[in-house]
């Protein structure tokens, strides 16, 4: 029987990201482990789910679209997308788009966590909400007036983002925990998992030898 997205993503979130890095590995895959220098907001609650990609930037004229609509491009994208998480790419050095009112937004938009590469603010309105944010960084700077000396911040979404040193695109897969984050592809998620699971069920053969008195080298079949 096929399996469905929301079971992939499930499964995603249950194994982890070790080992669902580990199941990329083992087949081969290229490698999609994001920086270890995003960490999550809130510890021990991890993520997985759908990617919706936003992408941050100045730009020396006011944009025709505001970056509002970007925001309900994303969020519009969210709702066609199973658990969906918000991955963003910020280009803003140490202003912070994200703080207590963009949380509100992305819990009112049903989202299943936030990914930036960039700094968030109002950290503790936004665990109180229990949104789970990966970032870089905490700043308490943002943006309150049209027009910056920077210039005017403006957005797009669905469009492939850097984050972390790994291009993300939309639609595809993401595991985030306070292991770390990893994307994968839809169309490889199956035969990650079954390599992912290949890894677990040989690490707890070897933990049970090694549990039934075997030596180090004898349970990992290393004896002469």
């Amino acid at each position: 029987m096929e399996i469905t997205v929301e079971e992939i993503i499930e499964i995603f979130r249950n194994l982890g990201s070790p080992f669902i890095a580990d199941g990329m590995q083992r087949l081969g895959l290229p490698r999609r482990i994001v920086d270890p220098s995003l960490r999550p907001l809130i510890p021990n609650k991890s993520i997985a789910g759908t990617v919706v990609t936003l992408l941050l930037d100045f730009f020396p004229e006011e944009p025709t679209s505001p970056r509002e609509y970007a925001f309900a491009n994303a969020f519009k994208q969210a709702k066609t997308v199973a658990s969906p998480v918000l991955v963003a790419e910020s280009r803003l050095g140490l202003r912070s788009p994200f703080g207590g009112g963009a949380s509100r937004s992305f819990v009112h938009a049903g989202l299943t966590g936030v990914i930036i590469d960039g700094p968030i603010r109002d950290i503790v309105d936004v665990t109180n909400q229990g949104m789970q944010m990966f970032h870089h960084t905490i700043s308490a700077d943002s943006f309150v007036i049209p027009k910056l000396p920077e210039g005017y911040v403006g957005a797009e979404a669905e469009v492939a983002v850097n984050v972390g040193g790994v291009i993300a695109q939309p639609g595809e897969l993401v595991v985030a925990d306070v292991d770390g984050i990893v994307f994968c592809p839809v169309k490889d998620a199956p035969a990650v998992i079954a390599a992912a699971r290949e890894v677990l069920a040989e690490e707890e053969a070897i933990f049970k030898k090694w549990d039934d008195g075997e030596d180090y080298l004898q349970a990992l079949g290393l004896n002469d």
